[in-house]
Order: C-alpha cells, then structure tokens, then sequence
C-alpha cells in the first residue's frame, strides 16, 4: 500500500457511514477529520464520539484545505451538492462518496471534476453499513473487511483511482475497480431487490395482521423471517432515494425474482429447483 500522505478530511454528512470513516480514522492518527452536517446536535454528537476533531453546519468552514472530500449524505442529494460545494473544492482535491448508486453520480461529476485545473472525483460505494441510521450508531471498524467498489470512467487519472484505492484499504476494506453501470446492476441483484423484498414481506404481515390480528404472527415470528425483514428497519427516505436512482436496474432484478418465483409455484416446489438453490447458496458463502 503505498503511504498515505493526504492528512485533511471532509465528511459531508456525518451519519452512521460517514461518522464511521471519521472514527476509523482518527483511531489510526494522522488525520485531522471535518465534518459538514446540516444540524449542530449532529456535530456535537460526532465530536462527542469521537467521529470528527472539528464541524460547522457551514460549508465554507469545513471544505477548503481539504485533501479528500467524502460525500455521506443520501446518494439522490449528491450531485447538487458536489455542484453547490464546488467553489469551496481544493484544485488538487479527491472527491469521493459512499452511495450505493453509482452511474448517475459518476456521470456528471466525473465530468465536472476531471482533474484539469480541478479536483478529482472517483465514486466509491464501500459494501457496509446498517439498517440503522445515524452517527450515534457509527463504529470504527464498520468497513473492516468490506469490499469498496471504486468506479472510475475513462477521464480519471490513473493515480486518483489508486489514491482512492489506498485510502479505503487504510481503513479495512478490499478495493474493486469495476464498471459504474456493471455495479449498478449487481448491487441492485444483491442488495436493493433484499430491501424491496424485505418491505414487502413486512406489508404482507401488515395486511395479515389488519385482517386477523398480529399477536398469532409475532408468536411464531422466528429467525428466517426477523432475518428476510431485517433491512426493512432502514430510513425510507434513504431507500426510496436509491430506488428512484437505480430504478431501470432495479425492475430488471425484481423481474428476474418475479419468474423465479413464478417458476417456483407452477413446478410445485420442485425438488430440483429447491436443491440447486441450495447449492447455490453454499457457493455463495465461498470467498470471491
């Protein structure tokens, strides 16, 4: 890895992913980590969790100086905001984000920010989190082990995207340059249909419960339902954010679940079909 010698940090947003980083961070020395929230209570919580050393809810407090630019807020407000914050940006600023949407971000502000007498944007979307919200719920080690999937286009400067490389690795996760459409379409298989399925079994309990009363269902509620439902527990006003981001890729990937599960009922559990999910299953719990 090569040695970092970036040593300012912004964090716009200082919630659970970007109080994280800020706390990983800090917990390694070296950094002096700011961060931009819209309410104050948020930054004294931060400073107070050690998430950051300084914040303001004024941009032109937090931005200039800064050698990497962390975008934390909900993926849908990151385009304005990079273009609203851009005359605070340092000319040899890395700009990145954490959003789980990558194509729409990366389009604009790859051309915005190409690194010609101006910063540099590399999209990230490191693959942590929970479906709890907030830097009251931020930890050091939240990226530990994740995979941090780096999309660059054709107008990123090789060493941006091996600077961007170098900084996730710093704080525990696995870098992986890979296409920003060839993500989207992944991320919406692996992670945004799990939400959409996990909203709608909860609103199928719902429907249940209206008819018959939820007492009998939250008695016999066991582990593979907590466990399917589990996400649906996140801010909607995040997720309904990344649906409408990644919608084309989303439908493709709920279409896909649709005829599966379709197929699933037409062939009478087939025996067959239920023992090659299982062997699928236990392929995917194997290491990439």
């Amino acid at each position: 890895m090569a040695d970092m010698t970036l040593q300012r940090l912004a964090i716009v947003g200082v919630g659970l992913m970007g109080g994280s980083l800020g706390m990983a961070l800090r917990k390694q020395g070296g950094w002096q980590v700011r961060g931009l929230a819209r309410r104050e209570h948020t930054l004294r919580v931060a400073r107070t969790r050690g998430a950051i050393d300084v914040g303001s809810t004024d941009p032109a407090q937090v931005l200039p100086g800064a050698d990497i630019v962390v975008f934390c807020s909900p993926v849908d407000k990151i385009v304005s905001l990079a273009r609203a914050y851009r005359r605070f940006f340092s000319p040899n600023a890395l700009l990145m984000d954490v959003g789980s949407v990558k194509g729409p971000l990366v389009r604009p502000l790859g051309k915005l920010f190409d690194g010609r007498d101006r910063p540099v944007f590399v999209g990230a979307h490191p693959m942590a989190g929970s479906e709890k919200t907030g830097v009251e719920n931020a930890r050091a080690n939240l990226y530990q082990g994740a995979v941090c999937a780096l999309t660059p286009t054709s107008r990123t400067p090789p060493r941006r995207v091996v600077q961007a490389a170098d900084f996730w690795e710093s704080v525990g996760a696995r870098s992986l340059v890979i296409d920003p459409d060839a993500h989207d379409h992944a991320v919406a298989l692996v992670s945004h249909l799990p939400h959409l399925i996990a909203d709608a079994l909860m609103l199928s309990a719902g429907e249940w419960t209206k008819a018959h009363g939820g007492t009998l269902l939250k008695k016999l509620a066991a582990g593979s339902f907590r466990d399917a439902t589990r996400v649906a527990g996140a801010d909607p006003h995040l997720w309904r954010g990344i649906f409408h981001m990644n919608d084309r890729a989303v439908r493709r990937a709920l279409r896909l679940f649709s005829k599966n599960l379709t197929q699933l009922s037409r062939r009478q559990w087939s025996l067959g079909d239920l023992r090659r999910a299982q062997t699928l299953n236990a392929l995917f719990k194997e290491k990439a």
